[in-house]
């Protein structure tokens, strides 16, 4: 297992090419909330860069971080941060499936690589340092929909607040 240090998200540049049509809701299904983060990720598209390791990654807020938005990366982030793993899916810009397992203070990651070329690479982080980087981005882009009239600040807090609802992160959960 590789135990390099390297773990981040990191928003990159504005992308400014449209490939898709911009967010519907046809049926009305969908929260303001919901649709917001949607319009904010196809109208303010930024390239998201990911490094895990030795391996670098390139996204896109849309379509990419708006799926992860839309499984709830703060529900997520807090399973994790309860010693519960997760599974984070690219499948439309790079298809790779990023696995995180803590055990004690650390984190195991596992890179799946999958569709023509399919690669798997495993990673040990610090716990921290993972919690810290995945909340850190969440932020960060949550705060760019607020700064940007998308969503209000309180929008923001509200979605984001499961991810930072353990402020004693299990270190140890007997497993």
């Amino acid at each position: 297992m590789n135990n390099n240090q390297k773990f981040y998200f990191q928003l990159g540049e504005r992308f400014l090419e449209n490939y898709a049509d911009p967010p519907e809701d046809p049926l009305g299904e969908l929260t303001h909330f919901e649709m917001a983060i949607r319009r904010f990720c196809f109208e303010y598209d930024h390239t998201v860069s990911i490094e895990i390791g030795d391996e670098r990654i390139q996204v896109f807020l849309d379509p990419d971080i708006c799926m992860i938005l839309d499984d709830n990366l703060p529900e997520q982030i807090r399973k994790l941060s309860q010693g519960k793993p997760i599974e984070i899916d690219f499948a439309e810009s790079c298809t790779l499936t990023i696995k995180l397992v803590p055990t004690d203070d650390r984190i195991s990651c596992t890179l799946s690589k999958f569709g023509t070329s399919c690669w798997e690479k495993h990673f040990e982080f610090d716990r921290t340092q993972v919690l810290d980087a995945l909340r850190g981005f969440l932020q960060e882009v949550m705060q760019l929909a607020v700064d940007k009239g998308y969503i209000t600040a309180s929008e923001k807090e509200e979605f984001i607040r499961p991810a930072f609802a353990s402020s004693t992160d299990a270190v140890v959960l007997g497993k």
